[in-house]
């Protein structure tokens, strides 16, 4: 469904990823851990368009979209969840909501997303009319999620879902994640809780310095030694 084959980029000037490759299977969670600047975010912002590779192809459903514009890209079926949330903090929920459509002209299929974000996540039912930027951290990330669904992706890439979430609140976003792929969506996670990524992984990958070092299953991963010893704490 989506490949990257020896994609290698500049962040600020400085290279961050050196020959990365990866593929993502539909239907999957598909994990990437790492310790911090191993290349992760940049990973995710190179298929979205925001950062363009110097070496390598980017290719979705076979088709090489290393050059395409963030706006082909989603259109195309591919959306972020960045890290941070990064909420619209003025407008209400709904309207949060309605920015996450904007590229849409299917009015029915908008209404039938926006019920089932709300199926997904009652909360924002119930704060629809309220400012964004007023919700608590767990609220904004479910905000976020549902922004990123609205634009009804074949796949979703998720930027540190958990971070800054309490441990309850944590439990409940790899829950959704779940509920995610069983509604068919594909998703991309890039993680710091390795172990919770890892658990909820079909496939995973292990970045160090901008390199793909291991890949497995979820569970192969898990019960590495190396893994262990670098990313969980064993």
């Amino acid at each position: 469904m989506l490949e990257l084959v020896d994609v290698s980029a500049r962040y600020n000037g400085t290279q961050v990823l050196h020959g990365v490759s990866l593929t993502v299977e539909p239907g999957k969670i598909t994990t990437i851990i790492g310790a911090n600047g191993a290349g992760k975010t940049t990973t995710l912002k190179c298929i979205m368009g925001i950062l363009r590779p110097f070496q390598g192809r980017i290719l979705w459903h076979g088709r090489d979209m290393t050059l395409l514009g963030t706006r082909e890209i989603v259109k195309s079926g591919i959306t972020m969840v960045p890290e941070g949330r990064h909420v619209f903090p003025y407008m209400s929920v709904s309207e949060n909501l309605d920015m996450g459509a904007y590229l849409r002209q299917d009015k029915d299929g908008v209404k039938q997303d926006r019920d089932w974000v709300y199926e997904l996540f009652p909360v924002l039912k119930t704060r629809r009319r309220q400012a964004a930027g007023t919700l608590s951290g767990g609220e904004q990330q479910m905000l976020a999620v549902g922004r990123a669904l609205m634009s009804a992706p074949d796949i979703l890439l998720m930027d540190e879902p958990s971070m800054g979430l309490a441990p309850m609140l944590v439990d409940e976003v790899f829950q959704v994640i779940c509920r995610i792929k069983e509604m068919g969506k594909t998703v991309l996670l890039v993680e710091q809780n390795a172990v919770k990524a890892l658990d909820v992984a079909d496939k995973g990958y292990v970045l160090e310095l901008g390199t793909t070092v291991l890949s497995g299953t979820g569970s192969e991963l898990l019960n590495n030694p190396d893994v262990e010893r670098a990313y969980l704490g064993v």
